[in-house]
């Protein structure tokens, strides 16, 4: 067996993954990110929205902009309420890949196509094993989604259940020099009978996707995404007769982990539950919570101190943030809100009613995402 070493390894190189790398890897030390696909972001579904504040303080290119937003138009079942924004659209195959790169470019190892397949932590350490390899390593981060082997593994992290993930299916539809300019938001039971449809536009595409609540799927999700695009009363006419460049499916966690740190291991992004429960949008949240780690997993490293109680700081700082108070917040909405579900076809556009007017009394949405 080859055994690779590394200071730490990052199991996943989403926006959470690459971060803690890029951060570790800033300051001397040696860190290994680990990718199952053959590059970062190859199978990741998402609409590709984001704060613009992102692309500078994250030190990207504007060259990945795929169009500038505007606004935010929300199609509830009784009438529309619009949103000013300043987010930008951008293909996440290529978002990831660049974050990935920064990575790298800061001093991180990139290890590509490779499936971590088991993880132990001992005194001396833990490892990670993939093929007939392993990699040997002071500590590991999980960046690795919401079925996180953290949580199979070590019961950390966030867990996989109906009721605190949210299925989404989505497909790319070429709409060449699309004039639109905002998200479109549509709510009701026809839709999802506990969350949204959304249309994102890029510059010669237009992102289309629908999500629910796992344990309210009343029906087929590919169903439900055809209804927006083919029979929907607002959608269905700019929409019906476009192609389907690509069409793909996800789970989200909408619930924060409630232990995120361990003997040995840190959890990051949607492995770690950092995630709006009612949007489902966890980019912006998921790189201020790597940034967290990365800060933990480098004084752990100076301090040569590995152990739980060492790295439980990582939690602290988490629960003091404001964007843990977002999520956290949002997430309890979400439960009082589900109490009225059985009698109120509307509960869900109703409490997305009530967020979007909260946002709106914040200001600017990314600003309590992105501090």
């Amino acid at each position: 067996m080859q055994k690779l070493r590394s200071d730490v390894t990052v199991i996943g190189s989403g926006p959470a993954g690459s971060t803690v790398a890029r951060i570790v890897g800033k300051s001397g030390f040696d860190v290994l990110l680990v990718e199952k696909d053959e590059y970062p972001g190859k199978t990741n579904v998402c609409a590709g929205g984001v704060p613009k504040s992102i692309i500078k303080d994250t030190g990207l290119s504007p060259d990945i902009i795929e169009k500038e937003i505007t606004g935010e138009e929300h199609h509830f079942p009784w009438g529309c309420r619009s949103f000013d924004l300043d987010h930008v659209t951008v293909y996440r195959n290529t978002f990831d890949r660049f974050l990935a790169e920064k990575a790298v470019e800061s001093g991180a190892k990139m290890l590509t196509g490779t499936q971590i397949k088991d993880v132990s932590v001992k005194n001396n350490g833990a490892s990670a094993f993939y093929k007939d390899n392993s990699i040997c390593s002071k500590l590991i981060v999980f960046a690795d989604g919401p079925n996180t082997m953290a949580f199979r593994k070590f019961g950390i992290g966030f867990k996989l259940e109906p009721a605190k993930t949210i299925v989404s299916v989505a497909c790319e539809v070429k709409w060449d020099s699309n004039p639109l300019d905002h998200y479109e938001l549509y709510y009701g039971s026809e839709i999802s009978s506990w969350g949204y449809g959304w249309i994102f536009p890029k510059s010669n595409t237009v992102n289309v996707g629908v999500v629910c609540l796992s344990n309210r799927v009343r029906s087929n999700m590919i169903d439900s995404l055809n209804y927006l695009l083919k029979k929907h009363p607002l959608t269905h006419g700019r929409l019906k007769d476009k192609e389907i460049i690509w069409q793909s499916s996800a789970l989200i966690p909408v619930a924060p982990a409630k232990r995120i740190f361990g003997e040995g291991i840190l959890v990051v992004g949607d492995a770690a539950g950092m995630v709006d429960p009612i949007s489902g949008g966890g980019i912006a949240s998921s790189i201020r919570g790597a940034e967290l780690a990365g800060k933990v997993c480098v004084m752990a490293l100076e301090e040569d101190k590995f152990t739980s109680v060492s790295l439980s700081r990582y939690q602290t700082l988490w629960k003091k943030s404001r964007v843990h108070s977002h999520i956290y917040g949002k997430y309890i909405l979400t439960k009082i809100f589900q109490n009225f579900i059985e009698i109120d076809k509307n509960s869900y556009p109703k409490m997305a009613a009530f967020n979007s007017r909260m946002a709106s009394f914040n200001n600017k949405i990314e600003n309590i995402f992105w501090l």
